[in-house]
């Protein structure tokens, strides 16, 4: 039964991943380094949550320049997404099912996991360029 659940979450990842790639990063930040936030600048809910949803699209417009960057110069013009999203898939499984992967520590909470799984996905499906050209 497990498998058939994180089946259907992953295959619920993949069909979400063109929409929530960058609110999925916004919520990793808020979760991953919310409380940190708040506990050094004394910060409430709303002031937090700006200042990940600022930071998050500022992060996700750098990936995907990085990642463009990357395809054009080093790759001469040839889309790397897929190679990259093949990449971290497993780091975005092992967050989102960490009881399978319990030889390591998994440094990272479930919602970054789903954060990953979703770039991983929308990586692999549009790419730098909005459409995989092979």
């Amino acid at each position: 039964m497990a498998e058939t659940f994180a089946a259907t979450y992953a295959k619920a990842i993949d069909d979400l991943a063109g929409k929530i790639f960058i609110p999925g990063v916004i919520a990793s930040l808020l979760v991953e380094f919310g409380p940190w936030y708040q506990g050094v600048y004394d910060a409430g809910l709303i002031e937090t949550y700006v200042v990940c949803a600022i930071t998050g699209c500022m992060l996700s417009a750098l990936i995907i320049f990085v990642v463009f960057l990357g395809s054009v110069y080093l790759f001469k013009g040839r889309d790397i997404s897929p190679l990259i999203a093949v990449l971290i898939m497993p780091l975005g499984f092992a967050g989102l099912f960490p009881h399978h992967f319990s030889g390591f520590d998994v440094l990272y909470s479930q919602v970054t996991g789903v954060a990953i799984l979703a770039w991983s996905f929308m990586l692999l499906s549009k790419g730098v360029y909005g459409v995989i050209d092979d």
